[in-house]
Order: structure tokens, then C-alpha cells, then sequence
């Protein structure tokens, strides 16, 4: 069988250009879970700090368990 001839130039640009569309993809991706990450930062901030507050000779309380025969 014959081989069509290969255009290289062709081929090399589009991988330049399907790599920066990656990149550009990459960036948008990981501003995206930073921003995400700090909204996530933010609204947990108050929760936790309940749980600081709790008196120190408290403990949770155990988990009663049921025996069945």
C-alpha cells in the first residue's frame, strides 16, 4: 500500500496548539479549585471554632451497643 505523504509542519502546529488549549484548560481547572477550595476554607472557619470552645473535661458520648441472640 501506498503512504499518503505527511504534511510535518501541519502536525506540529496543531500539537503546539492542542497543547496550549491544555495548558489554557489546566489554569482555568486549577483557579477554579483554588477558588473553590477557599470558598470551602471560608464556611468551615466559623464550624470549627465551636468545637474549640467545648469544656475540656467533656467527652463524647459512647455509642451504647445492643446484643441480639
Amino acid at each position: 500500500m501506498a503512504r499518503l505523504p505527511q504534511d510535518k509542519d501541519r502536525i506540529e502546529r496543531a500539537t503546539r496548539e492542542a497543547q496550549s488549549i491544555i495548558a489554557i484548560e489546566r489554569q482555568a481547572r486549577e483557579a477554579k479549585t483554588a477558588r473553590l477550595r477557599e470558598l470551602r476554607l471560608s464556611s468551615e472557619a466559623p464550624v470549627s471554632t465551636g468545637a474549640a470552645k467545648r469544656k475540656p473535661g467533656t467527652k463524647k458520648a459512647a455509642r451504647k451497643t445492643i446484643d441480639v441472640r
